[in-house]
């Protein structure tokens, strides 16, 4: 029977602190009096967005940079208001202009990407990761990211590469390991993807997704009573996971405890009720014949 696995991305920004970048010569022709002005819009617009006032925030930061044209966390923000108000060009074209000033403003390439993949705009997206890496070789987030990207595309050894390297310059970062379980799951190689998924759960001990994954693996294997153990710490950590009761209804049936497994089924059909438009594993089939009668 076919079981069901997800490869989700759970991810946590870290904190990048940076101020405006400028040249020290633009620094010097910047009156002092231009200088005060500019920072003064920008603390008021920071103010309309702590009070959710978008339009207002967008009027003050664009005086911000008229005053100052080099101040690259005006543009971010202004970036950053123009997206939330669903204006992805505008967007862009903010992002690209504290690029254009400060090229190493890392945390600029993940919202310019973000916008990218709203469009479905692919190479773009994988064209700032890569920029994004050329300024910073380490940057975990944009080695994850862009192997996310190649797995969609199924370009499989580029999805693979990308996780080797955000693994190698963040070991402990538990969502890499999941998704190259998933990967490995995919082509067949069980032992590499059990692998991966004890790894994650090393990192994280609450990783439900990887919990869920490597029962699927055991469940795989008919390595039943692993699997049904793997499934109830990713129903433990997430009470309304429907994937692991998914799978768990699936093990039950395996060890014949058919109203056991009725009741995993039924409960994840009632949570996800896709799934059983969706799947084609007549197990779902047989789970619905038996408790709807």
């Amino acid at each position: 029977m076919k079981t069901t696995t997800i490869f989700a991305i759970f991810f946590l920004f870290s904190s990048f602190m940076y101020s405006y970048s400028q040249s020290e010569t633009e620094l010097f022709q910047l009156s002092d009096i231009n200088r005060k002005k500019a920072e003064k819009h920008f603390i008021l617009a920071e103010k309309h967005v702590d009070n959710k006032e978008i339009k207002k925030a967008v009027k003050r930061y664009k005086l911000a940079v008229k005053y100052n044209p080099v101040y690259v966390e005006a543009y971010y923000k202004l970036g950053k208001a123009y997206d939330e108000q669903n204006k992805p060009d505008e967007a862009i074209s903010q992002y690209s202009l504290a690029i254009k000033y400060n090229p190493k403003y890392i945390k600029v390439y993940d919202c310019l990407t973000d916008v990218y993949k709203k469009l479905g705009r692919l190479e773009e997206m994988a064209k700032h990761y890569k920029l994004a890496i050329v300024y910073d070789t380490k940057y975990t987030w944009a080695y994850f990211s862009l192997a996310r990207l190649y797995f969609d595309i199924n370009n499989t050894p580029g999805a693979i590469k990308n996780l080797k390297l955000a693994i190698k310059y963040d070991p402990q970062y538990s969502d890499s390991y999941n998704n190259l379980g998933v990967i490995y799951w995919k082509q067949g190689r069980l032992e590499k993807a059990e692998d991966q998924y004890k790894l994650a759960v090393k990192y994280d001990p609450k990783h439900v997704i990887a919990y869920n994954n490597l029962g699927a693996v055991y469940l795989r294997e008919d390595k039943l009573a692993q699997a049904e153990k793997q499934l109830k710490l990713a129903i433990k950590y997430d009470p309304e996971f429907y994937s692991a009761y998914y799978n768990l209804g699936l093990v039950y049936l395996k060890q014949g405890k058919q109203e056991q497994a009725i009741a995993q089924m039924k409960f994840a059909i009632s949570n996800n009720p896709k799934l059983s438009d969706t799947s084609n594993n007549h197990g779902i089939a047989y789970y619905q014949r038996q408790w709807r009668n």
